[in-house]
């Protein structure tokens, strides 16, 4: 193990992002790479690995023009609608030997500043809509060279004027697997969001590592609606299909109806849905219309990325049978790489049969075989059948550090390599893993531990329940309360007090909510993950 990380096996024969990219292009330039849509094409376009390599080689050189250099920091700041011009900015800069940093899209101007004062970015490339975002933080911003992705921009430099004019190519900067490739910062929703640093020995491995996730091979096209700015956008997604040799498929937006006719018109064999957005499709177009619809490419659905009340898995294993397609569970994290768990397609049946107060399972094992996961106590022994602990997770992919947080990075990696999540699990006797909960959301009430995401699985299975979510209320006697924050799905409405006796039939009492609030909609971030950070904000108020 070098530099306190676990190395890229020697047998991997690209040790960069770059060198992946350069094999694709010159043993398959005429397959297509990405199917994404572009600002400067004004419509969907199809890039071969030969266009790709080729347009980063151009668009590398005017970086190299404006200033920048290897070890540079080049932001990079889109919308889906612009994910042609989001992927080309990314080789382009590792081209240089430049690190990429995604910045969120959906930042306001103070959380957009404290990010950029973090990276101080020599260069950012950019969709014309952020202009005025970007033209709000001048101080954070500093002197970075601005390229905007328009005709006529109104910050910077044109894009679209920088590769008609710039040269073919640069000369690649020496460049090694221990160099740092991207900076992804965490959504932060548990506090202020940290710069994850992936080197580019750790990046070859995510896309490995995600290809059997994924059910990948050349012949492949992974459809995602990820936001490039999300870890799964940037990099599971996009780095998976590039290992692969394959085609990824980015759609500028989730939509019901226009999401099932990409994966028609696409050809597409994979894609990952959460939890909520598969709701969605039962909901408004039924079970029944979608297993008659015809996608005979398809072969895997990846869902995941919250919890669902049994019913909901119960109704997706059934439709997956009726459409002759696979299911994965998916559990992961920004730190982790693509060093996750995940429940695989032949192991759905047991699951759904063991499924118990925690949901279904997050699997028995890793992504890929490199990966080694554990669950331990606080001393760091092995949990017991049953015993919740810590999930720790080992391998290639995992962060080189937090950037300028030792303390941080130390707690999060210890000396044996471990990756400590802070994400609560139990195993089963024959290794399943369950998720309890985050540790920094778990409700402490009286001395007693509640699982958070246990008591939103006894909420979901109220049939006046679309959405809920369980966050901690302040109790001065009791440390905390569990406040329950629920989405009706039927009119009327559920009462809260129908909802507080539904859960005391199904739960020990301390477990269950003291207050239950209904609401429109529950905040999300981009990924469609519930925001519990805001949640908890609101309770602290009702104090």
């Amino acid at each position: 193990m070098a530099d306190g990380r676990v190395p890229l096996p020697a047998g991997v024969p690209e040790r960069t992002v770059r060198d992946v990219l350069d094999a694709r292009a010159a043993s398959h330039p005429e397959r297509v790479a990405l199917i994404a849509c572009s600002l400067l094409a004004g419509a969907e376009v199809a890039r071969t690995y030969g266009e790709l390599r080729a347009q980063a080689g151009r668009l590398a050189s005017a970086l190299a023009d404006a200033g920048v250099e290897k070890g540079d920091r080049v932001a990079i700041m889109f919308d889906n609608d612009g994910a042609a011009e989001a992927h080309l900015a990314y080789h382009a800069a590792h081209r240089l030997g430049a690190i990429t940093v995604p910045l969120n899209t959906r930042s306001v101007a103070r959380e957009l500043a404290y990010v950029l004062e973090v990276v101080a970015p020599a260069a950012i490339v950019f969709a014309p809509a952020f202009a005025p975002l970007l033209a709000g933080v001048h101080a954070a911003r500093g002197d970075a060279a601005l390229l905007e992705a328009g005709d006529t921009p109104t910050l910077g430099r044109s894009l679209a004027e920088a590769l008609a004019t710039g040269a073919d190519d640069v000369a690649p900067a020496p460049l090694t697997e221990h160099d740092d490739a991207d900076w992804i910062f965490t959504s932060g929703t548990t506090g202020k969001p940290k710069a994850v640093a992936l080197t580019h020995g750790g990046s070859v491995a995510c896309g490995i590592q995600a290809i059997p996730l994924w059910g990948l091979d050349a012949t492949s096209t992974h459809q995602s609606f990820a936001p490039f700015f999300t870890s799964t956008g940037c990099h599971t997604n996009l780095l998976s299909a590039l290992y692969a040799g394959c085609t990824l498929a980015v759609e500028p937006e989730f939509h019901v109806v226009r999401t099932i006719e990409r994966m028609q018109r696409w050809g597409t064999t994979s894609t990952f849905l959460i939890n909520s957005v598969m709701q969605l499709l039962f909901d408004r177009v039924g079970d029944d219309a979608l297993a008659a619809l015809e996608l005979p490419a398809l072969r895997r659905i990846c869902h995941g990325g919250q919890p669902a009340g049994p019913a909901y898995y119960r109704r997706l294993w059934t439709l997956a049978q009726r459409m002759g397609i696979e299911l994965t569970n998916v559990y992961g994290l920004t730190e982790g790489g693509t060093s996750g768990t995940m429940l695989v397609p032949e192991d759905h049946p047991a699951a759904l049969e063991r499924m118990g107060s925690f949901g279904l399972s997050i699997g028995r094992g890793t992504f890929h075989p490199w990966v080694e996961h554990a669950v331990v106590r606080a001393d760091g022994a092995p949990v017991a059948e049953g015993e919740i602990g810590e999930l720790l997770l080992r391998g290639p992919s995992t962060m080189s550090r937090y950037v300028d947080d030792p303390e941080a990075t130390a707690a999060a990696i210890d000396r044996d390599c471990w990756l400590h999540t802070g994400d609560l699990c139990t195993r089963d006797a024959e290794g399943y893993l369950s998720f309890v909960d985050r540790s920094k959301q778990l409700i402490r009430r009286g001395g007693l531990n509640i699982s958070s995401a246990e008591v939103e699985g006894v909420l979901m299975e109220h049939p006046g329940v679309a959405e809920a979510a369980v966050v901690p209320l302040s109790n001065p006697v009791l440390g905390q309360d569990v406040r329950g924050v629920v989405v009706a799905a039927t009119e009327p409405p559920p009462t809260a007090d129908e909802l507080i006796a539904f859960c005391a039939v199904r739960l020990a009492d301390y477990k269950v909510p003291a207050r239950i609030d209904l609401v429109d909609a529950l905040p999300r971030n981009a990924m469609g993950r519930v925001v519990k950070g805001a949640l908890t904000g609101q309770a602290a108020a009702l104090t």
